[in-house]
């Protein structure tokens, strides 16, 4: 049925003149061929490129964006997949819905680890964690989970890894409706453990991992990468001394035709080679191995490792066949390439080899020479050992210092918010509002009475929702603002004073986000301390475009100064309960975000306004920098 379907297809696809059709037709093809046939999906994906060159369709031009970077990821092009999913990223932050979003995210993320640009990845999953806790989703919760384990692995951080990958797969495992995409992350997360079964010394669960691998593309028909699965599996059961079933996955590896991975087909025939010589079929060996060398000759970049032991395999095939020249030859040109890696494990096998070597021809002089280099370079390379085993005790050290830190940093966080809730609402402000509507009913007055009781009840109820997220969109702070500042004006003032809240063109009110309700303290402050004794007070509050990741609050009154208004406070002319303390946990929330988010941009500065004139206090002039933390969802 699956294959009637994509024969469907690509038949209406060649009957068709219609080219937006053909659009249309070719994205669902994708869709269909994207894990199960790379050599087409790479085809339609080209045609899909051709035609939106002359025929400009958003949606599908997005669309192509993100599985072309999949396609080129599963292709081995990292750089060619990164261009892709930054013009999609670039596009969805902007107009893409939460769960595009999400899935972008993700694929980008397995492109960056690719690359070993592990930072951007963390990036990524971070954005990507904040939207699932507004848009909970199990299976895409457990592919986010794959890609933060697929972080620790390449940072060697097994432990880790390994917790995480079990936890994706338990969600997996869970969920319902597998599609072809879930299956595919299963064969990563599979992939993965095996990778560190295999680093842990524990071959049988290592070859558990790479058959269940292999067991999940066959059942599922995904052919990307699959000679590198069948690779893996073969050297499992080599490892295991199955030389009969290693040798069967490397035939397969070798036949498969969708993986594009030529290191891959030479890893496969030189295994395949091993298995025969380990059988005794010497002949057939050195043919699998002069194979796997062409093909790694071909390779722009030389695998010098696994050229090298080509060539020792080689050798000691010679040996069995009485060829000594032939296997002087191989163990030459292995020579070179232990020297031309630098690496002191393959110089030390070779040495090794050279003394094995010298030792047979009764050169016991030269025999032992090359067994002292050996002997130097071993234990060279155990010394990197070491060093390795370090760093790797301090990578898991330092990440979860990190995890530590980042947890310690959002429950402060978290804690100083509920501490600003507290202190927000100046008391007297609810007092004088509660009173000014209680004398509207009791002077009869239910229009007014009815008016502002929903209003003040609309506002409370924001202000304890808004203190319990995280992040609010700025069209969400600037109506909250107008609000306060409305029954302010209304209730507390009686009409003597003025507001205006502006908002620059360039900020994209109903898409970015500042952490919530932390402009609301300054705009009480001025309030409060600065156009309270004023029977014209005027109050601005701007919000400015500042960077890609900031944006500037501006709150400004005309109001009595810093100066007069502390000569009033310490005169007790103030109601002393209300001491601003909004004001400075906010500032210890920016401190804290400044922190979490490591940007040393965040600031608050004061400003005393005069009259150039008179030297007369004209007002105050609070700038805050605020970071933009999020982008609002669809």
């Amino acid at each position: 049925m699956f294959t009637d379907a994509i024969q469907k297809l690509e038949d209406a696809i060649l009957s068709s003149d219609e080219p937006i059709q053909q659009l249309r037709m070719l994205d669902q093809l994708t869709d269909q061929l994207i894990y199960t046939d790379n050599t087409k999906a790479k085809f339609a994906i080209h045609q899909m490129e051709v035609l939106l060159k002359n025929h400009k369709e958003p949606e599908i031009f997005l669309s192509y964006l993100l599985k072309a970077g999949v396609i080129h990821n599963q292709d081995y092009d990292y750089e060619l997949a990164e261009s892709k999913f930054t013009a999609a990223i670039e596009i969805l932050e902007i107009s893409g819905d939460a769960k595009e979003q999400l899935e972008g995210y993700i694929d980008f993320v397995g492109v960056c680890i690719n690359l070993d640009k592990l930072e951007i990845a963390r990036h990524y999953i971070a954005k990507a964690r904040r939207i699932l806790r507004d848009f909970p989703d199990k299976k895409l919760r457990a592919r986010l989970l794959c890609r933060e384990a697929g972080v620790y692995l390449k940072e060697e951080n097994y432990d880790k890894a390994l917790s995480l990958f079990h936890k994706a797969q338990k969600r997996f495992d869970k969920a319902e409706a597998l599609d072809t995409k879930d299956y595919y992350f299963q064969t990563v997360i599979q992939s993965g453990l095996g990778n560190i079964f295999e680093h842990n010394g524990d071959v049988k669960k290592s070859v558990r991992a790479y058959t269940s691998v292999v067991d999940l593309c066959e059942k599922n028909d995904i052919k990307g990468r699959l000679s590198w699965h069948y690779l893996l599996a073969g050297l499992g059961y080599i490892a295991l001394e199955n030389y009969e079933v290693a040798k069967s996955f490397f035939e397969k590896s070798i036949i498969i035709k969708d993986d594009s991975s030529v290191a891959a087909k030479a890893g496969a025939y030189a295994n395949a080679g091993f298995c025969l010589f380990e059988q005794g079929d010497i002949k057939n060996a050195l043919e699998k191995y002069n194979t796997a060398e062409k093909i790694y000759d071909q390779q722009e970049k030389k695998d010098l490792p696994n050229l090298f032991y080509l060539q020792l395999w080689k050798a000691e095939a010679y040996l069995k066949l009485d060829k000594n020249q032939k296997r002087l030859d191989s163990l030459l040109k292995a020579f070179e390439y232990a020297k031309a890696s630098e690496s002191n494990k393959l110089l030390a096998i070779m040495y090794q080899s050279i003394a094995a070597y010298y030792a047979e021809q009764e050169n016991f002089e030269m025999a032992y020479r090359y067994q002292l280099m050996h002997a130097n370079h071993n234990e060279e390379y155990q010394q990197e050992v070491k060093a390795r085993k370090i760093t790797e005790l301090q990578i898991k050290y330092d990440a979860q210092s990190k995890e530590q830190e980042s947890e310690l940093l959002r429950l402060e966080s978290k804690k100083l918010q509920l501490k600003a809730l507290r202190a927000q609402m100046n008391p007297h402000f609810i007092h004088n509002a509660l009173n000014s509507i209680q004398g509207y009913i009791s002077s009869n007055e239910k229009e007014n009475a009815a008016k502002y009781l929903a209003q003040f009840a609309s506002l409370i109820r924001k202000s304890l929702y808004y203190s319990d997220i995280e992040s609010l969109s700025l069209e969400d702070e600037v109506e909250f603002l107008k609000e306060y500042l409305d029954i302010n004006k209304k209730l507390r003032y009686s009409d003597q004073m003025t507001f205006v809240v502006k908002v620059d063109d360039e900020l994209e009110e109903d898409l970015v986000c500042l952490p919530s309700m932390i402009v609301q303290p300054y705009v009480e402050n001025a309030l409060e301390h600065g156009i309270r004794t004023r029977s014209d007070g005027r109050l601005l509050v701007e919000f400015i475009y500042h960077t890609e990741d900031t944006l500037k609050c501006i709150v400004e009154d005309n109001g009595i100064g810093r100066v007069k208004a502390g000569e009033i406070q310490a005169k007790g002319g103030y109601h002393e309960q209300h001491k601003s303390m909004g004001t400075s946990i906010t500032q210890k929330r920016l401190d804290v975000l400044k922190s979490s988010l490591n940007s040393p941009d965040l600031s608050v500065e004061t400003i005393d306004l005069y009259d150039k004139q008179t030297g007369n206090a004209m007002g105050t002039r609070v700038e805050l920098i605020l970071p933009v933390v999020d982008f609002k969802l669809k």
